[in-house]
């Protein structure tokens, strides 16, 4: 299993932004699987779930990419389980509701959409990489707390 979380400059990174504030070694307002295959899978606001080829970030120039890809350490059936998991969401609408969440207090969440850390823990806790209930609802957890949980399992670069 191989995530990559990525700092995009848009409208909806910016709302990220506004929330978050910073983290080490920056601040993700996106996250992908990256697909066996070499593709990056993952909740996009234009176009809901979908796999994306590498490179597809025009949001973010290229002199200001931020980009952190992670191996994770699963077992065989961790990682069919991740990846199916992922497959079966092709096509879910993105949750706007909970983008506006992040910035305007409250609990906002559309039934059926995701964004994109929702759909990367959901297939980790789908595989047991996070073996334990979370103690937030998933469409609340944003690109920086999923890495912040990631980094409480393994190293991450800084």
């Amino acid at each position: 299993m191989i995530v990559r979380f990525v700092q995009g400059t848009d409208y909806s990174s910016m709302l990220v932004l506004a929330q978050e504030k910073t983290a080490m070694p920056f601040t993700p307002t996106h996250v992908d699987a990256v697909t066996p295959d070499g593709y990056y899978l993952g909740a996009h606001y234009t176009t809901g779930v979908e796999e994306r080829k590498p490179g597809y970030d025009p949001w973010v120039p290229k002199d200001k990419l931020h980009e952190l890809i992670l191996p994770l350490s699963a077992t065989a059936q961790q990682d069919k389980i991740f990846y199916d998991y992922l497959q079966s969401h092709i096509g879910e609408p993105y949750d706007w509701a909970a983008i506006h969440g992040f910035v305007v207090p409250g609990h906002y969440h559309t039934l059926y959409t995701t964004i994109c850390s929702a759909l990367i823990t959901g297939a980790l806790r789908a595989c047991e990489w996070f073996p334990y209930p979370l103690t937030v609802p998933w469409h609340l957890i944003d690109p920086t707390r999923l890495l912040l949980m990631i980094s409480a399992r393994m190293q991450v670069p800084l």
